[in-house]
């Protein structure tokens, strides 16, 4: 139920930045504070002594830094110019978006009613996202950073569709940036992973066997399995039935072909063994589906 309560989350995401900015100081120091909201701060250049509640960290070039919502933090101070490239941001939709502030005092100095903006820390919870992100992609973060922050300064009328899309692909690569960092069987793998995933998906209508798959990796059928759901969290053979029933899903709604055409299209030896495979994975017959589709 976690798992279902977290997709729910995510399919809410509706990124809203509130500042974006490229700043750079020759000392930098603030006094302890709180935000309402997350701000994601790349260290370009210098180095930062910074305060996170009891912990203290030394932050250098590459170095990305997660502040949460409500979490005290303060900055101690820096060696050298600082280059901090960062955004204000909220990860869901929230009405009173343009009414929040970006704030400078701590939780103590705080009102009751400036208490009541702070958000809830998704990033956190759900995607387990650390205060401080050190990893090998984080020139890709740096980059669409700039672009956010370009486009912040413009604000064109497209500007409310593209700085989302732009946060949610930052979001996604520090996901992925962290998982490649806890598990580097799969970051060194990815590549043939990948080779995997597409063989499958071209040759879906065929059997496709854990050896033919195993040796595209150059991996032992166990060594292979075992990275392959770590990395999916389904097994190939799931994985290559979720691919048919999206194609048989796609050729229901956009074909003219009868249910025993589609089943022989997708790699089933009768329309009885595909019902049982779809009704399994989406809980309906395919009859049912097309007739929800047609309006019927």
């Amino acid at each position: 139920m976690k798992g279902d309560h977290n997709n729910n989350l995510l399919m809410q995401f509706s990124p809203n930045i509130r500042r974006a900015w490229n700043h750079r100081v020759p000392e930098m120091k603030m006094k302890a504070r709180i935000i309402f909201d997350y701000e994601l701060l790349y260290l370009e250049k210098g180095e930062l002594s910074i305060r996170i509640d009891n912990e203290f960290h030394t932050i250098v070039p590459g170095d990305i830094i997660l502040f949460k919502p409500g979490k005290e933090h303060e900055f101690l101070g820096s060696a050298g110019e600082s280059w901090m490239p960062h955004i204000h941001f909220d990860v869901l939709y929230y009405e009173d978006f343009e009414d929040v502030p970006i704030n400078h005092k701590t939780l103590k100095e705080c009102p009751k009613e400036e208490r009541r903006l702070i958000r809830p820390d998704i990033l956190g919870s759900v995607l387990e996202i650390p205060d401080i992100i050190r990893i090998g992609n984080h020139m890709e973060i740096y980059n669409n950073l700039q672009k956010l922050i370009h486009a912040y300064d413009r604000r064109d009328p497209d500007f409310t569709i593209l700085q989302k899309s732009i946060v949610l692909r930052i979001l996604y690569q520090l996901v992925k940036g962290l998982e490649a960092q806890q598990n580097n069987r799969l970051a060194l793998h990815q590549k043939v992973l990948d080779q995997t995933v597409t063989h499958i998906m071209d040759n879906y209508s065929q059997t496709v066997s854990l050896e033919d798959l195993s040796r595209i990796a150059c991996l032992s059928v166990f060594h292979f399995s075992r990275l392959f759901k770590e990395k999916y969290g389904l097994s190939p053979h799931q994985f290559q039935i979720r691919h048919r029933i999206e194609k048989a899903k796609e050729l229901m709604i956009y074909s003219r072909l009868s249910l025993t055409s589609i089943a022989e299209k997708i790699g089933y030896g009768s329309v009885y063994a595909f019902s049982k495979a779809f009704k399994q994975a989406e809980g309906v017959s395919p009859r049912r589906f097309v007739r929800t589709f047609s309006g019927e």
